[in-house]
């Protein structure tokens, strides 16, 4: 019996495996919104920070004394102030700054200004979203490649290379990660924090995404084993050892299609669980130092850290200054966490949307 040709060329051909996540991805509405939620924050602290610091003419880190009363309260959102960071006069018994001398610009401070140095709220968080995103993500990175490694030589040939590997990867796993991120951040903070590649990253940033990287690879590490350990003994891996690949070839041509799945929605997770390292290890004082702006930073810089905090006074303090960097933080982790769910379900075979 033959088909006509418009049901021949109607009938939907052979699908493969990212074809078919992406149409099960696409039926998880939520996972798609917070996809694009997440595009929208890095297109935002990535080249919109640096387009609205040009609109506004100012960076980060300037200094709007105008922006701050006498009485050290920060001004609040769409506050218009004057564009200089010296105040006429120091009288100490004014209610109100002096004007400026004429011919001085003013400039908009869309969230206001951020403490008692009067910087820009709004762009200050651009930037620090850029820095935060930037430690979540290289850190995970990082700790993919490492669990990578050590996971596929686990997996793959098993016997004392696993069993060495697996008691590094519990010794790696005892370790209380915040205070020993504290430790190793005070003892090689001075070489590492300066190490910003020609101004591509800023300082700290590559002091963090290392060492949260290097105690953060067990999970993938694990993960990757057990891919492995039930992919080694598969007919496909026999045969390539048959005709004489090498194992190296065997583990990045046949394995590791395999596991990169599960490593991508994982990863999206492992982003997610960096952001809120970065932002307890700032508190603990070993974070991201100002004057560079970080979420973390951000309120650390508002209530202090551990050792040195800073208490609640009611006549200099504004709400948003907690409450502005708190809502990036957890619509940018809760958007990862559901955009990794749903990844996680859509890569898996076994799903069914």
């Amino acid at each position: 019996m033959e088909l006509d040709g418009s049901y021949a060329a109607a009938a939907p051909g052979p699908q493969g495996q990212w074809a078919l996540a992406w149409r099960r991805l696409r039926r998880d509405r939520v996972a798609v919104a917070c996809g694009c939620f997440l595009v929208f924050v890095v297109l935002a602290v990535g080249p919109g920070a640096p387009l609205y610091g040009k609109l506004v003419g100012h960076g980060p880190n300037e200094f709007f004394p105008y922006a701050v009363s006498v009485g050290l309260r920060p001004a609040g959102p769409f506050t218009v102030t004057w564009d200089t960071p010296d105040v006429v006069g120091d009288d100490p018994f004014a209610f109100k700054h002096p004007p400026p001398p004429k011919g001085t610009g003013k400039t908009l401070l869309l969230l206001g200004a951020d403490s008692q140095l009067g910087r820009d709220e709004f762009l200050r968080i651009l930037y620090g979203g850029r820095v935060s995103l930037e430690v979540a993500a290289g850190a995970a990175l990082v700790a993919l490649l490492v669990g990578i490694v050590l996971g596929s030589l686990a997996g793959y040939f098993g016997g004392f290379v696993d069993a060495v590997i697996s008691r590094f990867t519990d010794l790696v796993m005892a370790f209380p990660l915040l205070l020993f991120l504290v430790m190793i951040g005070s003892l090689f903070s001075y070489g590492l924090t300066r190490w910003t590649f020609g101004g591509l990253l800023n300082q700290g940033v590559f002091q963090l995404i290392l060492i949260i990287g290097l105690f953060t690879w067990f999970y993938p590490a694990r993960i990757v084993r057990t891919q492995v350990q039930s992919l080694r003994r598969r007919e496909f891996v026999e045969a390539a050892q048959m005709v004489g690949a090498r194992d190296s070839r065997i583990m990045r041509t046949h394995l590791l299609p395999h596991v990169l799945p599960p490593l991508l929605a994982y990863g999206t997770l492992l982003i997610a669980t960096n952001v809120m390292i970065e932002v307890g290890v700032t508190f603990l004082g070993a974070g991201i130092k100002l004057p560079t702006a970080s979420w973390g930073s951000l309120l650390a810089q508002t209530w202090g850290s551990i050792l040195n905090p800073n208490p609640y006074n009611p006549a200099t303090t504004q709400p948003w200054l907690t409450l502005c960097p708190s809502i990036g933080i957890f619509l940018t982790v809760f958007a990862l966490n559901q955009f990794g769910e749903g990844l996680r379900e859509a890569t898996d075979p076994r799903s069914i949307r």
